[in-house]
């Protein structure tokens, strides 16, 4: 076990949840006791998270952003800029490793070329997807990601963009490309996806090992609902897929994915309500602010 604490890093941050963030570290101290750096990133508006903490893991390393209104970006590079393994892993606070998990998340790193790791996620409180497998963590022409990380292929694969949940890269790399863009604003949909993908522009693989498992229980949100049709999240989802496609796939690929992706035109025809009438406008409005941002960003 020496080996493995002196290579990894697991950051894992946290809001409102110490019951969670309790039962996750749970988890990782039973299996690898002090064997690892735990980092624990807090955004609560309270002192409970840092009670359960401190009560029962006085090893782990505490950091807080006072009261963080989705910031997880900011608490995530806070994390690695605290990091001292080769390899930082990331987890949700509502993530629960399984037998084996750091093992192979250490063990998926057999070349120098290699920047990046996740594993099979199985999400006990939200759908799963419905691709075949041979689609696991791709991005389509038109902005579509294809998790299916739920998913076995019974092998280990390269894939293009991991999940936030169950992701690690190596330190080095997340320095070289400046760790994760703080412009993935709201619900900070698409951060690891744009983390993701930056990093094989750097020149590195980033492959799914199915050993390296996780359970996520996908726990209720404060502000933006996982709720299909809530117009807060549509908003977010269609400003930040824009900025992520202006930036990262060029303006052909971002035009298709604004007349083609999450315009909720058909969910609207097959159920015409009021709520699916609005999110169409919302998701209009979302994209232009994504393109606006985009822009900006590439001036500055």
């Amino acid at each position: 076990m020496n080996y493995l604490s002196q290579c990894v890093s697991i950051i894992i941050v946290t809001k409102n949840r110490p019951d969670m963030i309790n039962r996750c570290l749970d988890r990782l101290y039973k299996q690898y006791a002090a064997d690892v750096q735990i980092i624990v990133v807090d955004s609560s508006s309270n002192s409970l998270s840092k009670e359960a903490v401190f009560s029962k893991y006085p090893k782990t390393i505490y950091l807080c952003i006072p009261n963080g209104k989705n910031n997880r970006h900011l608490a995530k590079n806070l994390g690695i800029k605290n990091a001292t393994g080769d390899i930082v892993a990331f987890l949700d606070d509502d993530s629960i490793v399984q037998d084996g998990w750091l093992e192979a998340c250490v063990e998926s790193y057999t070349s120098d070329d290699i920047g990046g790791t996740g594993g099979i996620i199985i999400d006990t409180n939200s759908p799963q997807e419905a691709y075949g497998t041979d689609q696991i963590g791709t991005i389509t022409f038109n902005g579509t990601r294809i998790g299916n990380f739920n998913k076995d292929p019974q092998k280990i694969i390269e894939v293009e963009h991991l999940r936030g949940c169950n992701m690690s890269f190596r330190r080095a790399v997340l320095q070289q490309i400046g760790g994760f863009d703080l412009n993935y604003t709201g619900s900070n949909v698409l951060e690891e996806t744009d983390l993701s993908v930056r990093v094989r522009k750097a020149g590195y693989k980033i492959i799914f090992n199915p050993k390296m498992a996780v359970i996520h229980t996908a726990a209720p949100r404060e502000s933006i609902l996982r709720t299909t049709f809530n117009l807060r999240r549509e908003f977010y989802i269609a400003r930040n897929s824009t900025y992520f496609m202006l930036k990262n796939f060029g303006l052909i690929r971002t035009l298709t994915y604004i007349f083609t992706n999450n315009t909720n035109i058909p969910a609207f025809i097959r159920k015409p309500k009021f709520n699916t009438f609005y999110c169409v406008f919302v998701s209009m409005f979302g994209k232009m602010i994504g393109l606006l941002a985009a822009v900006k960003t590439k001036i500055k």
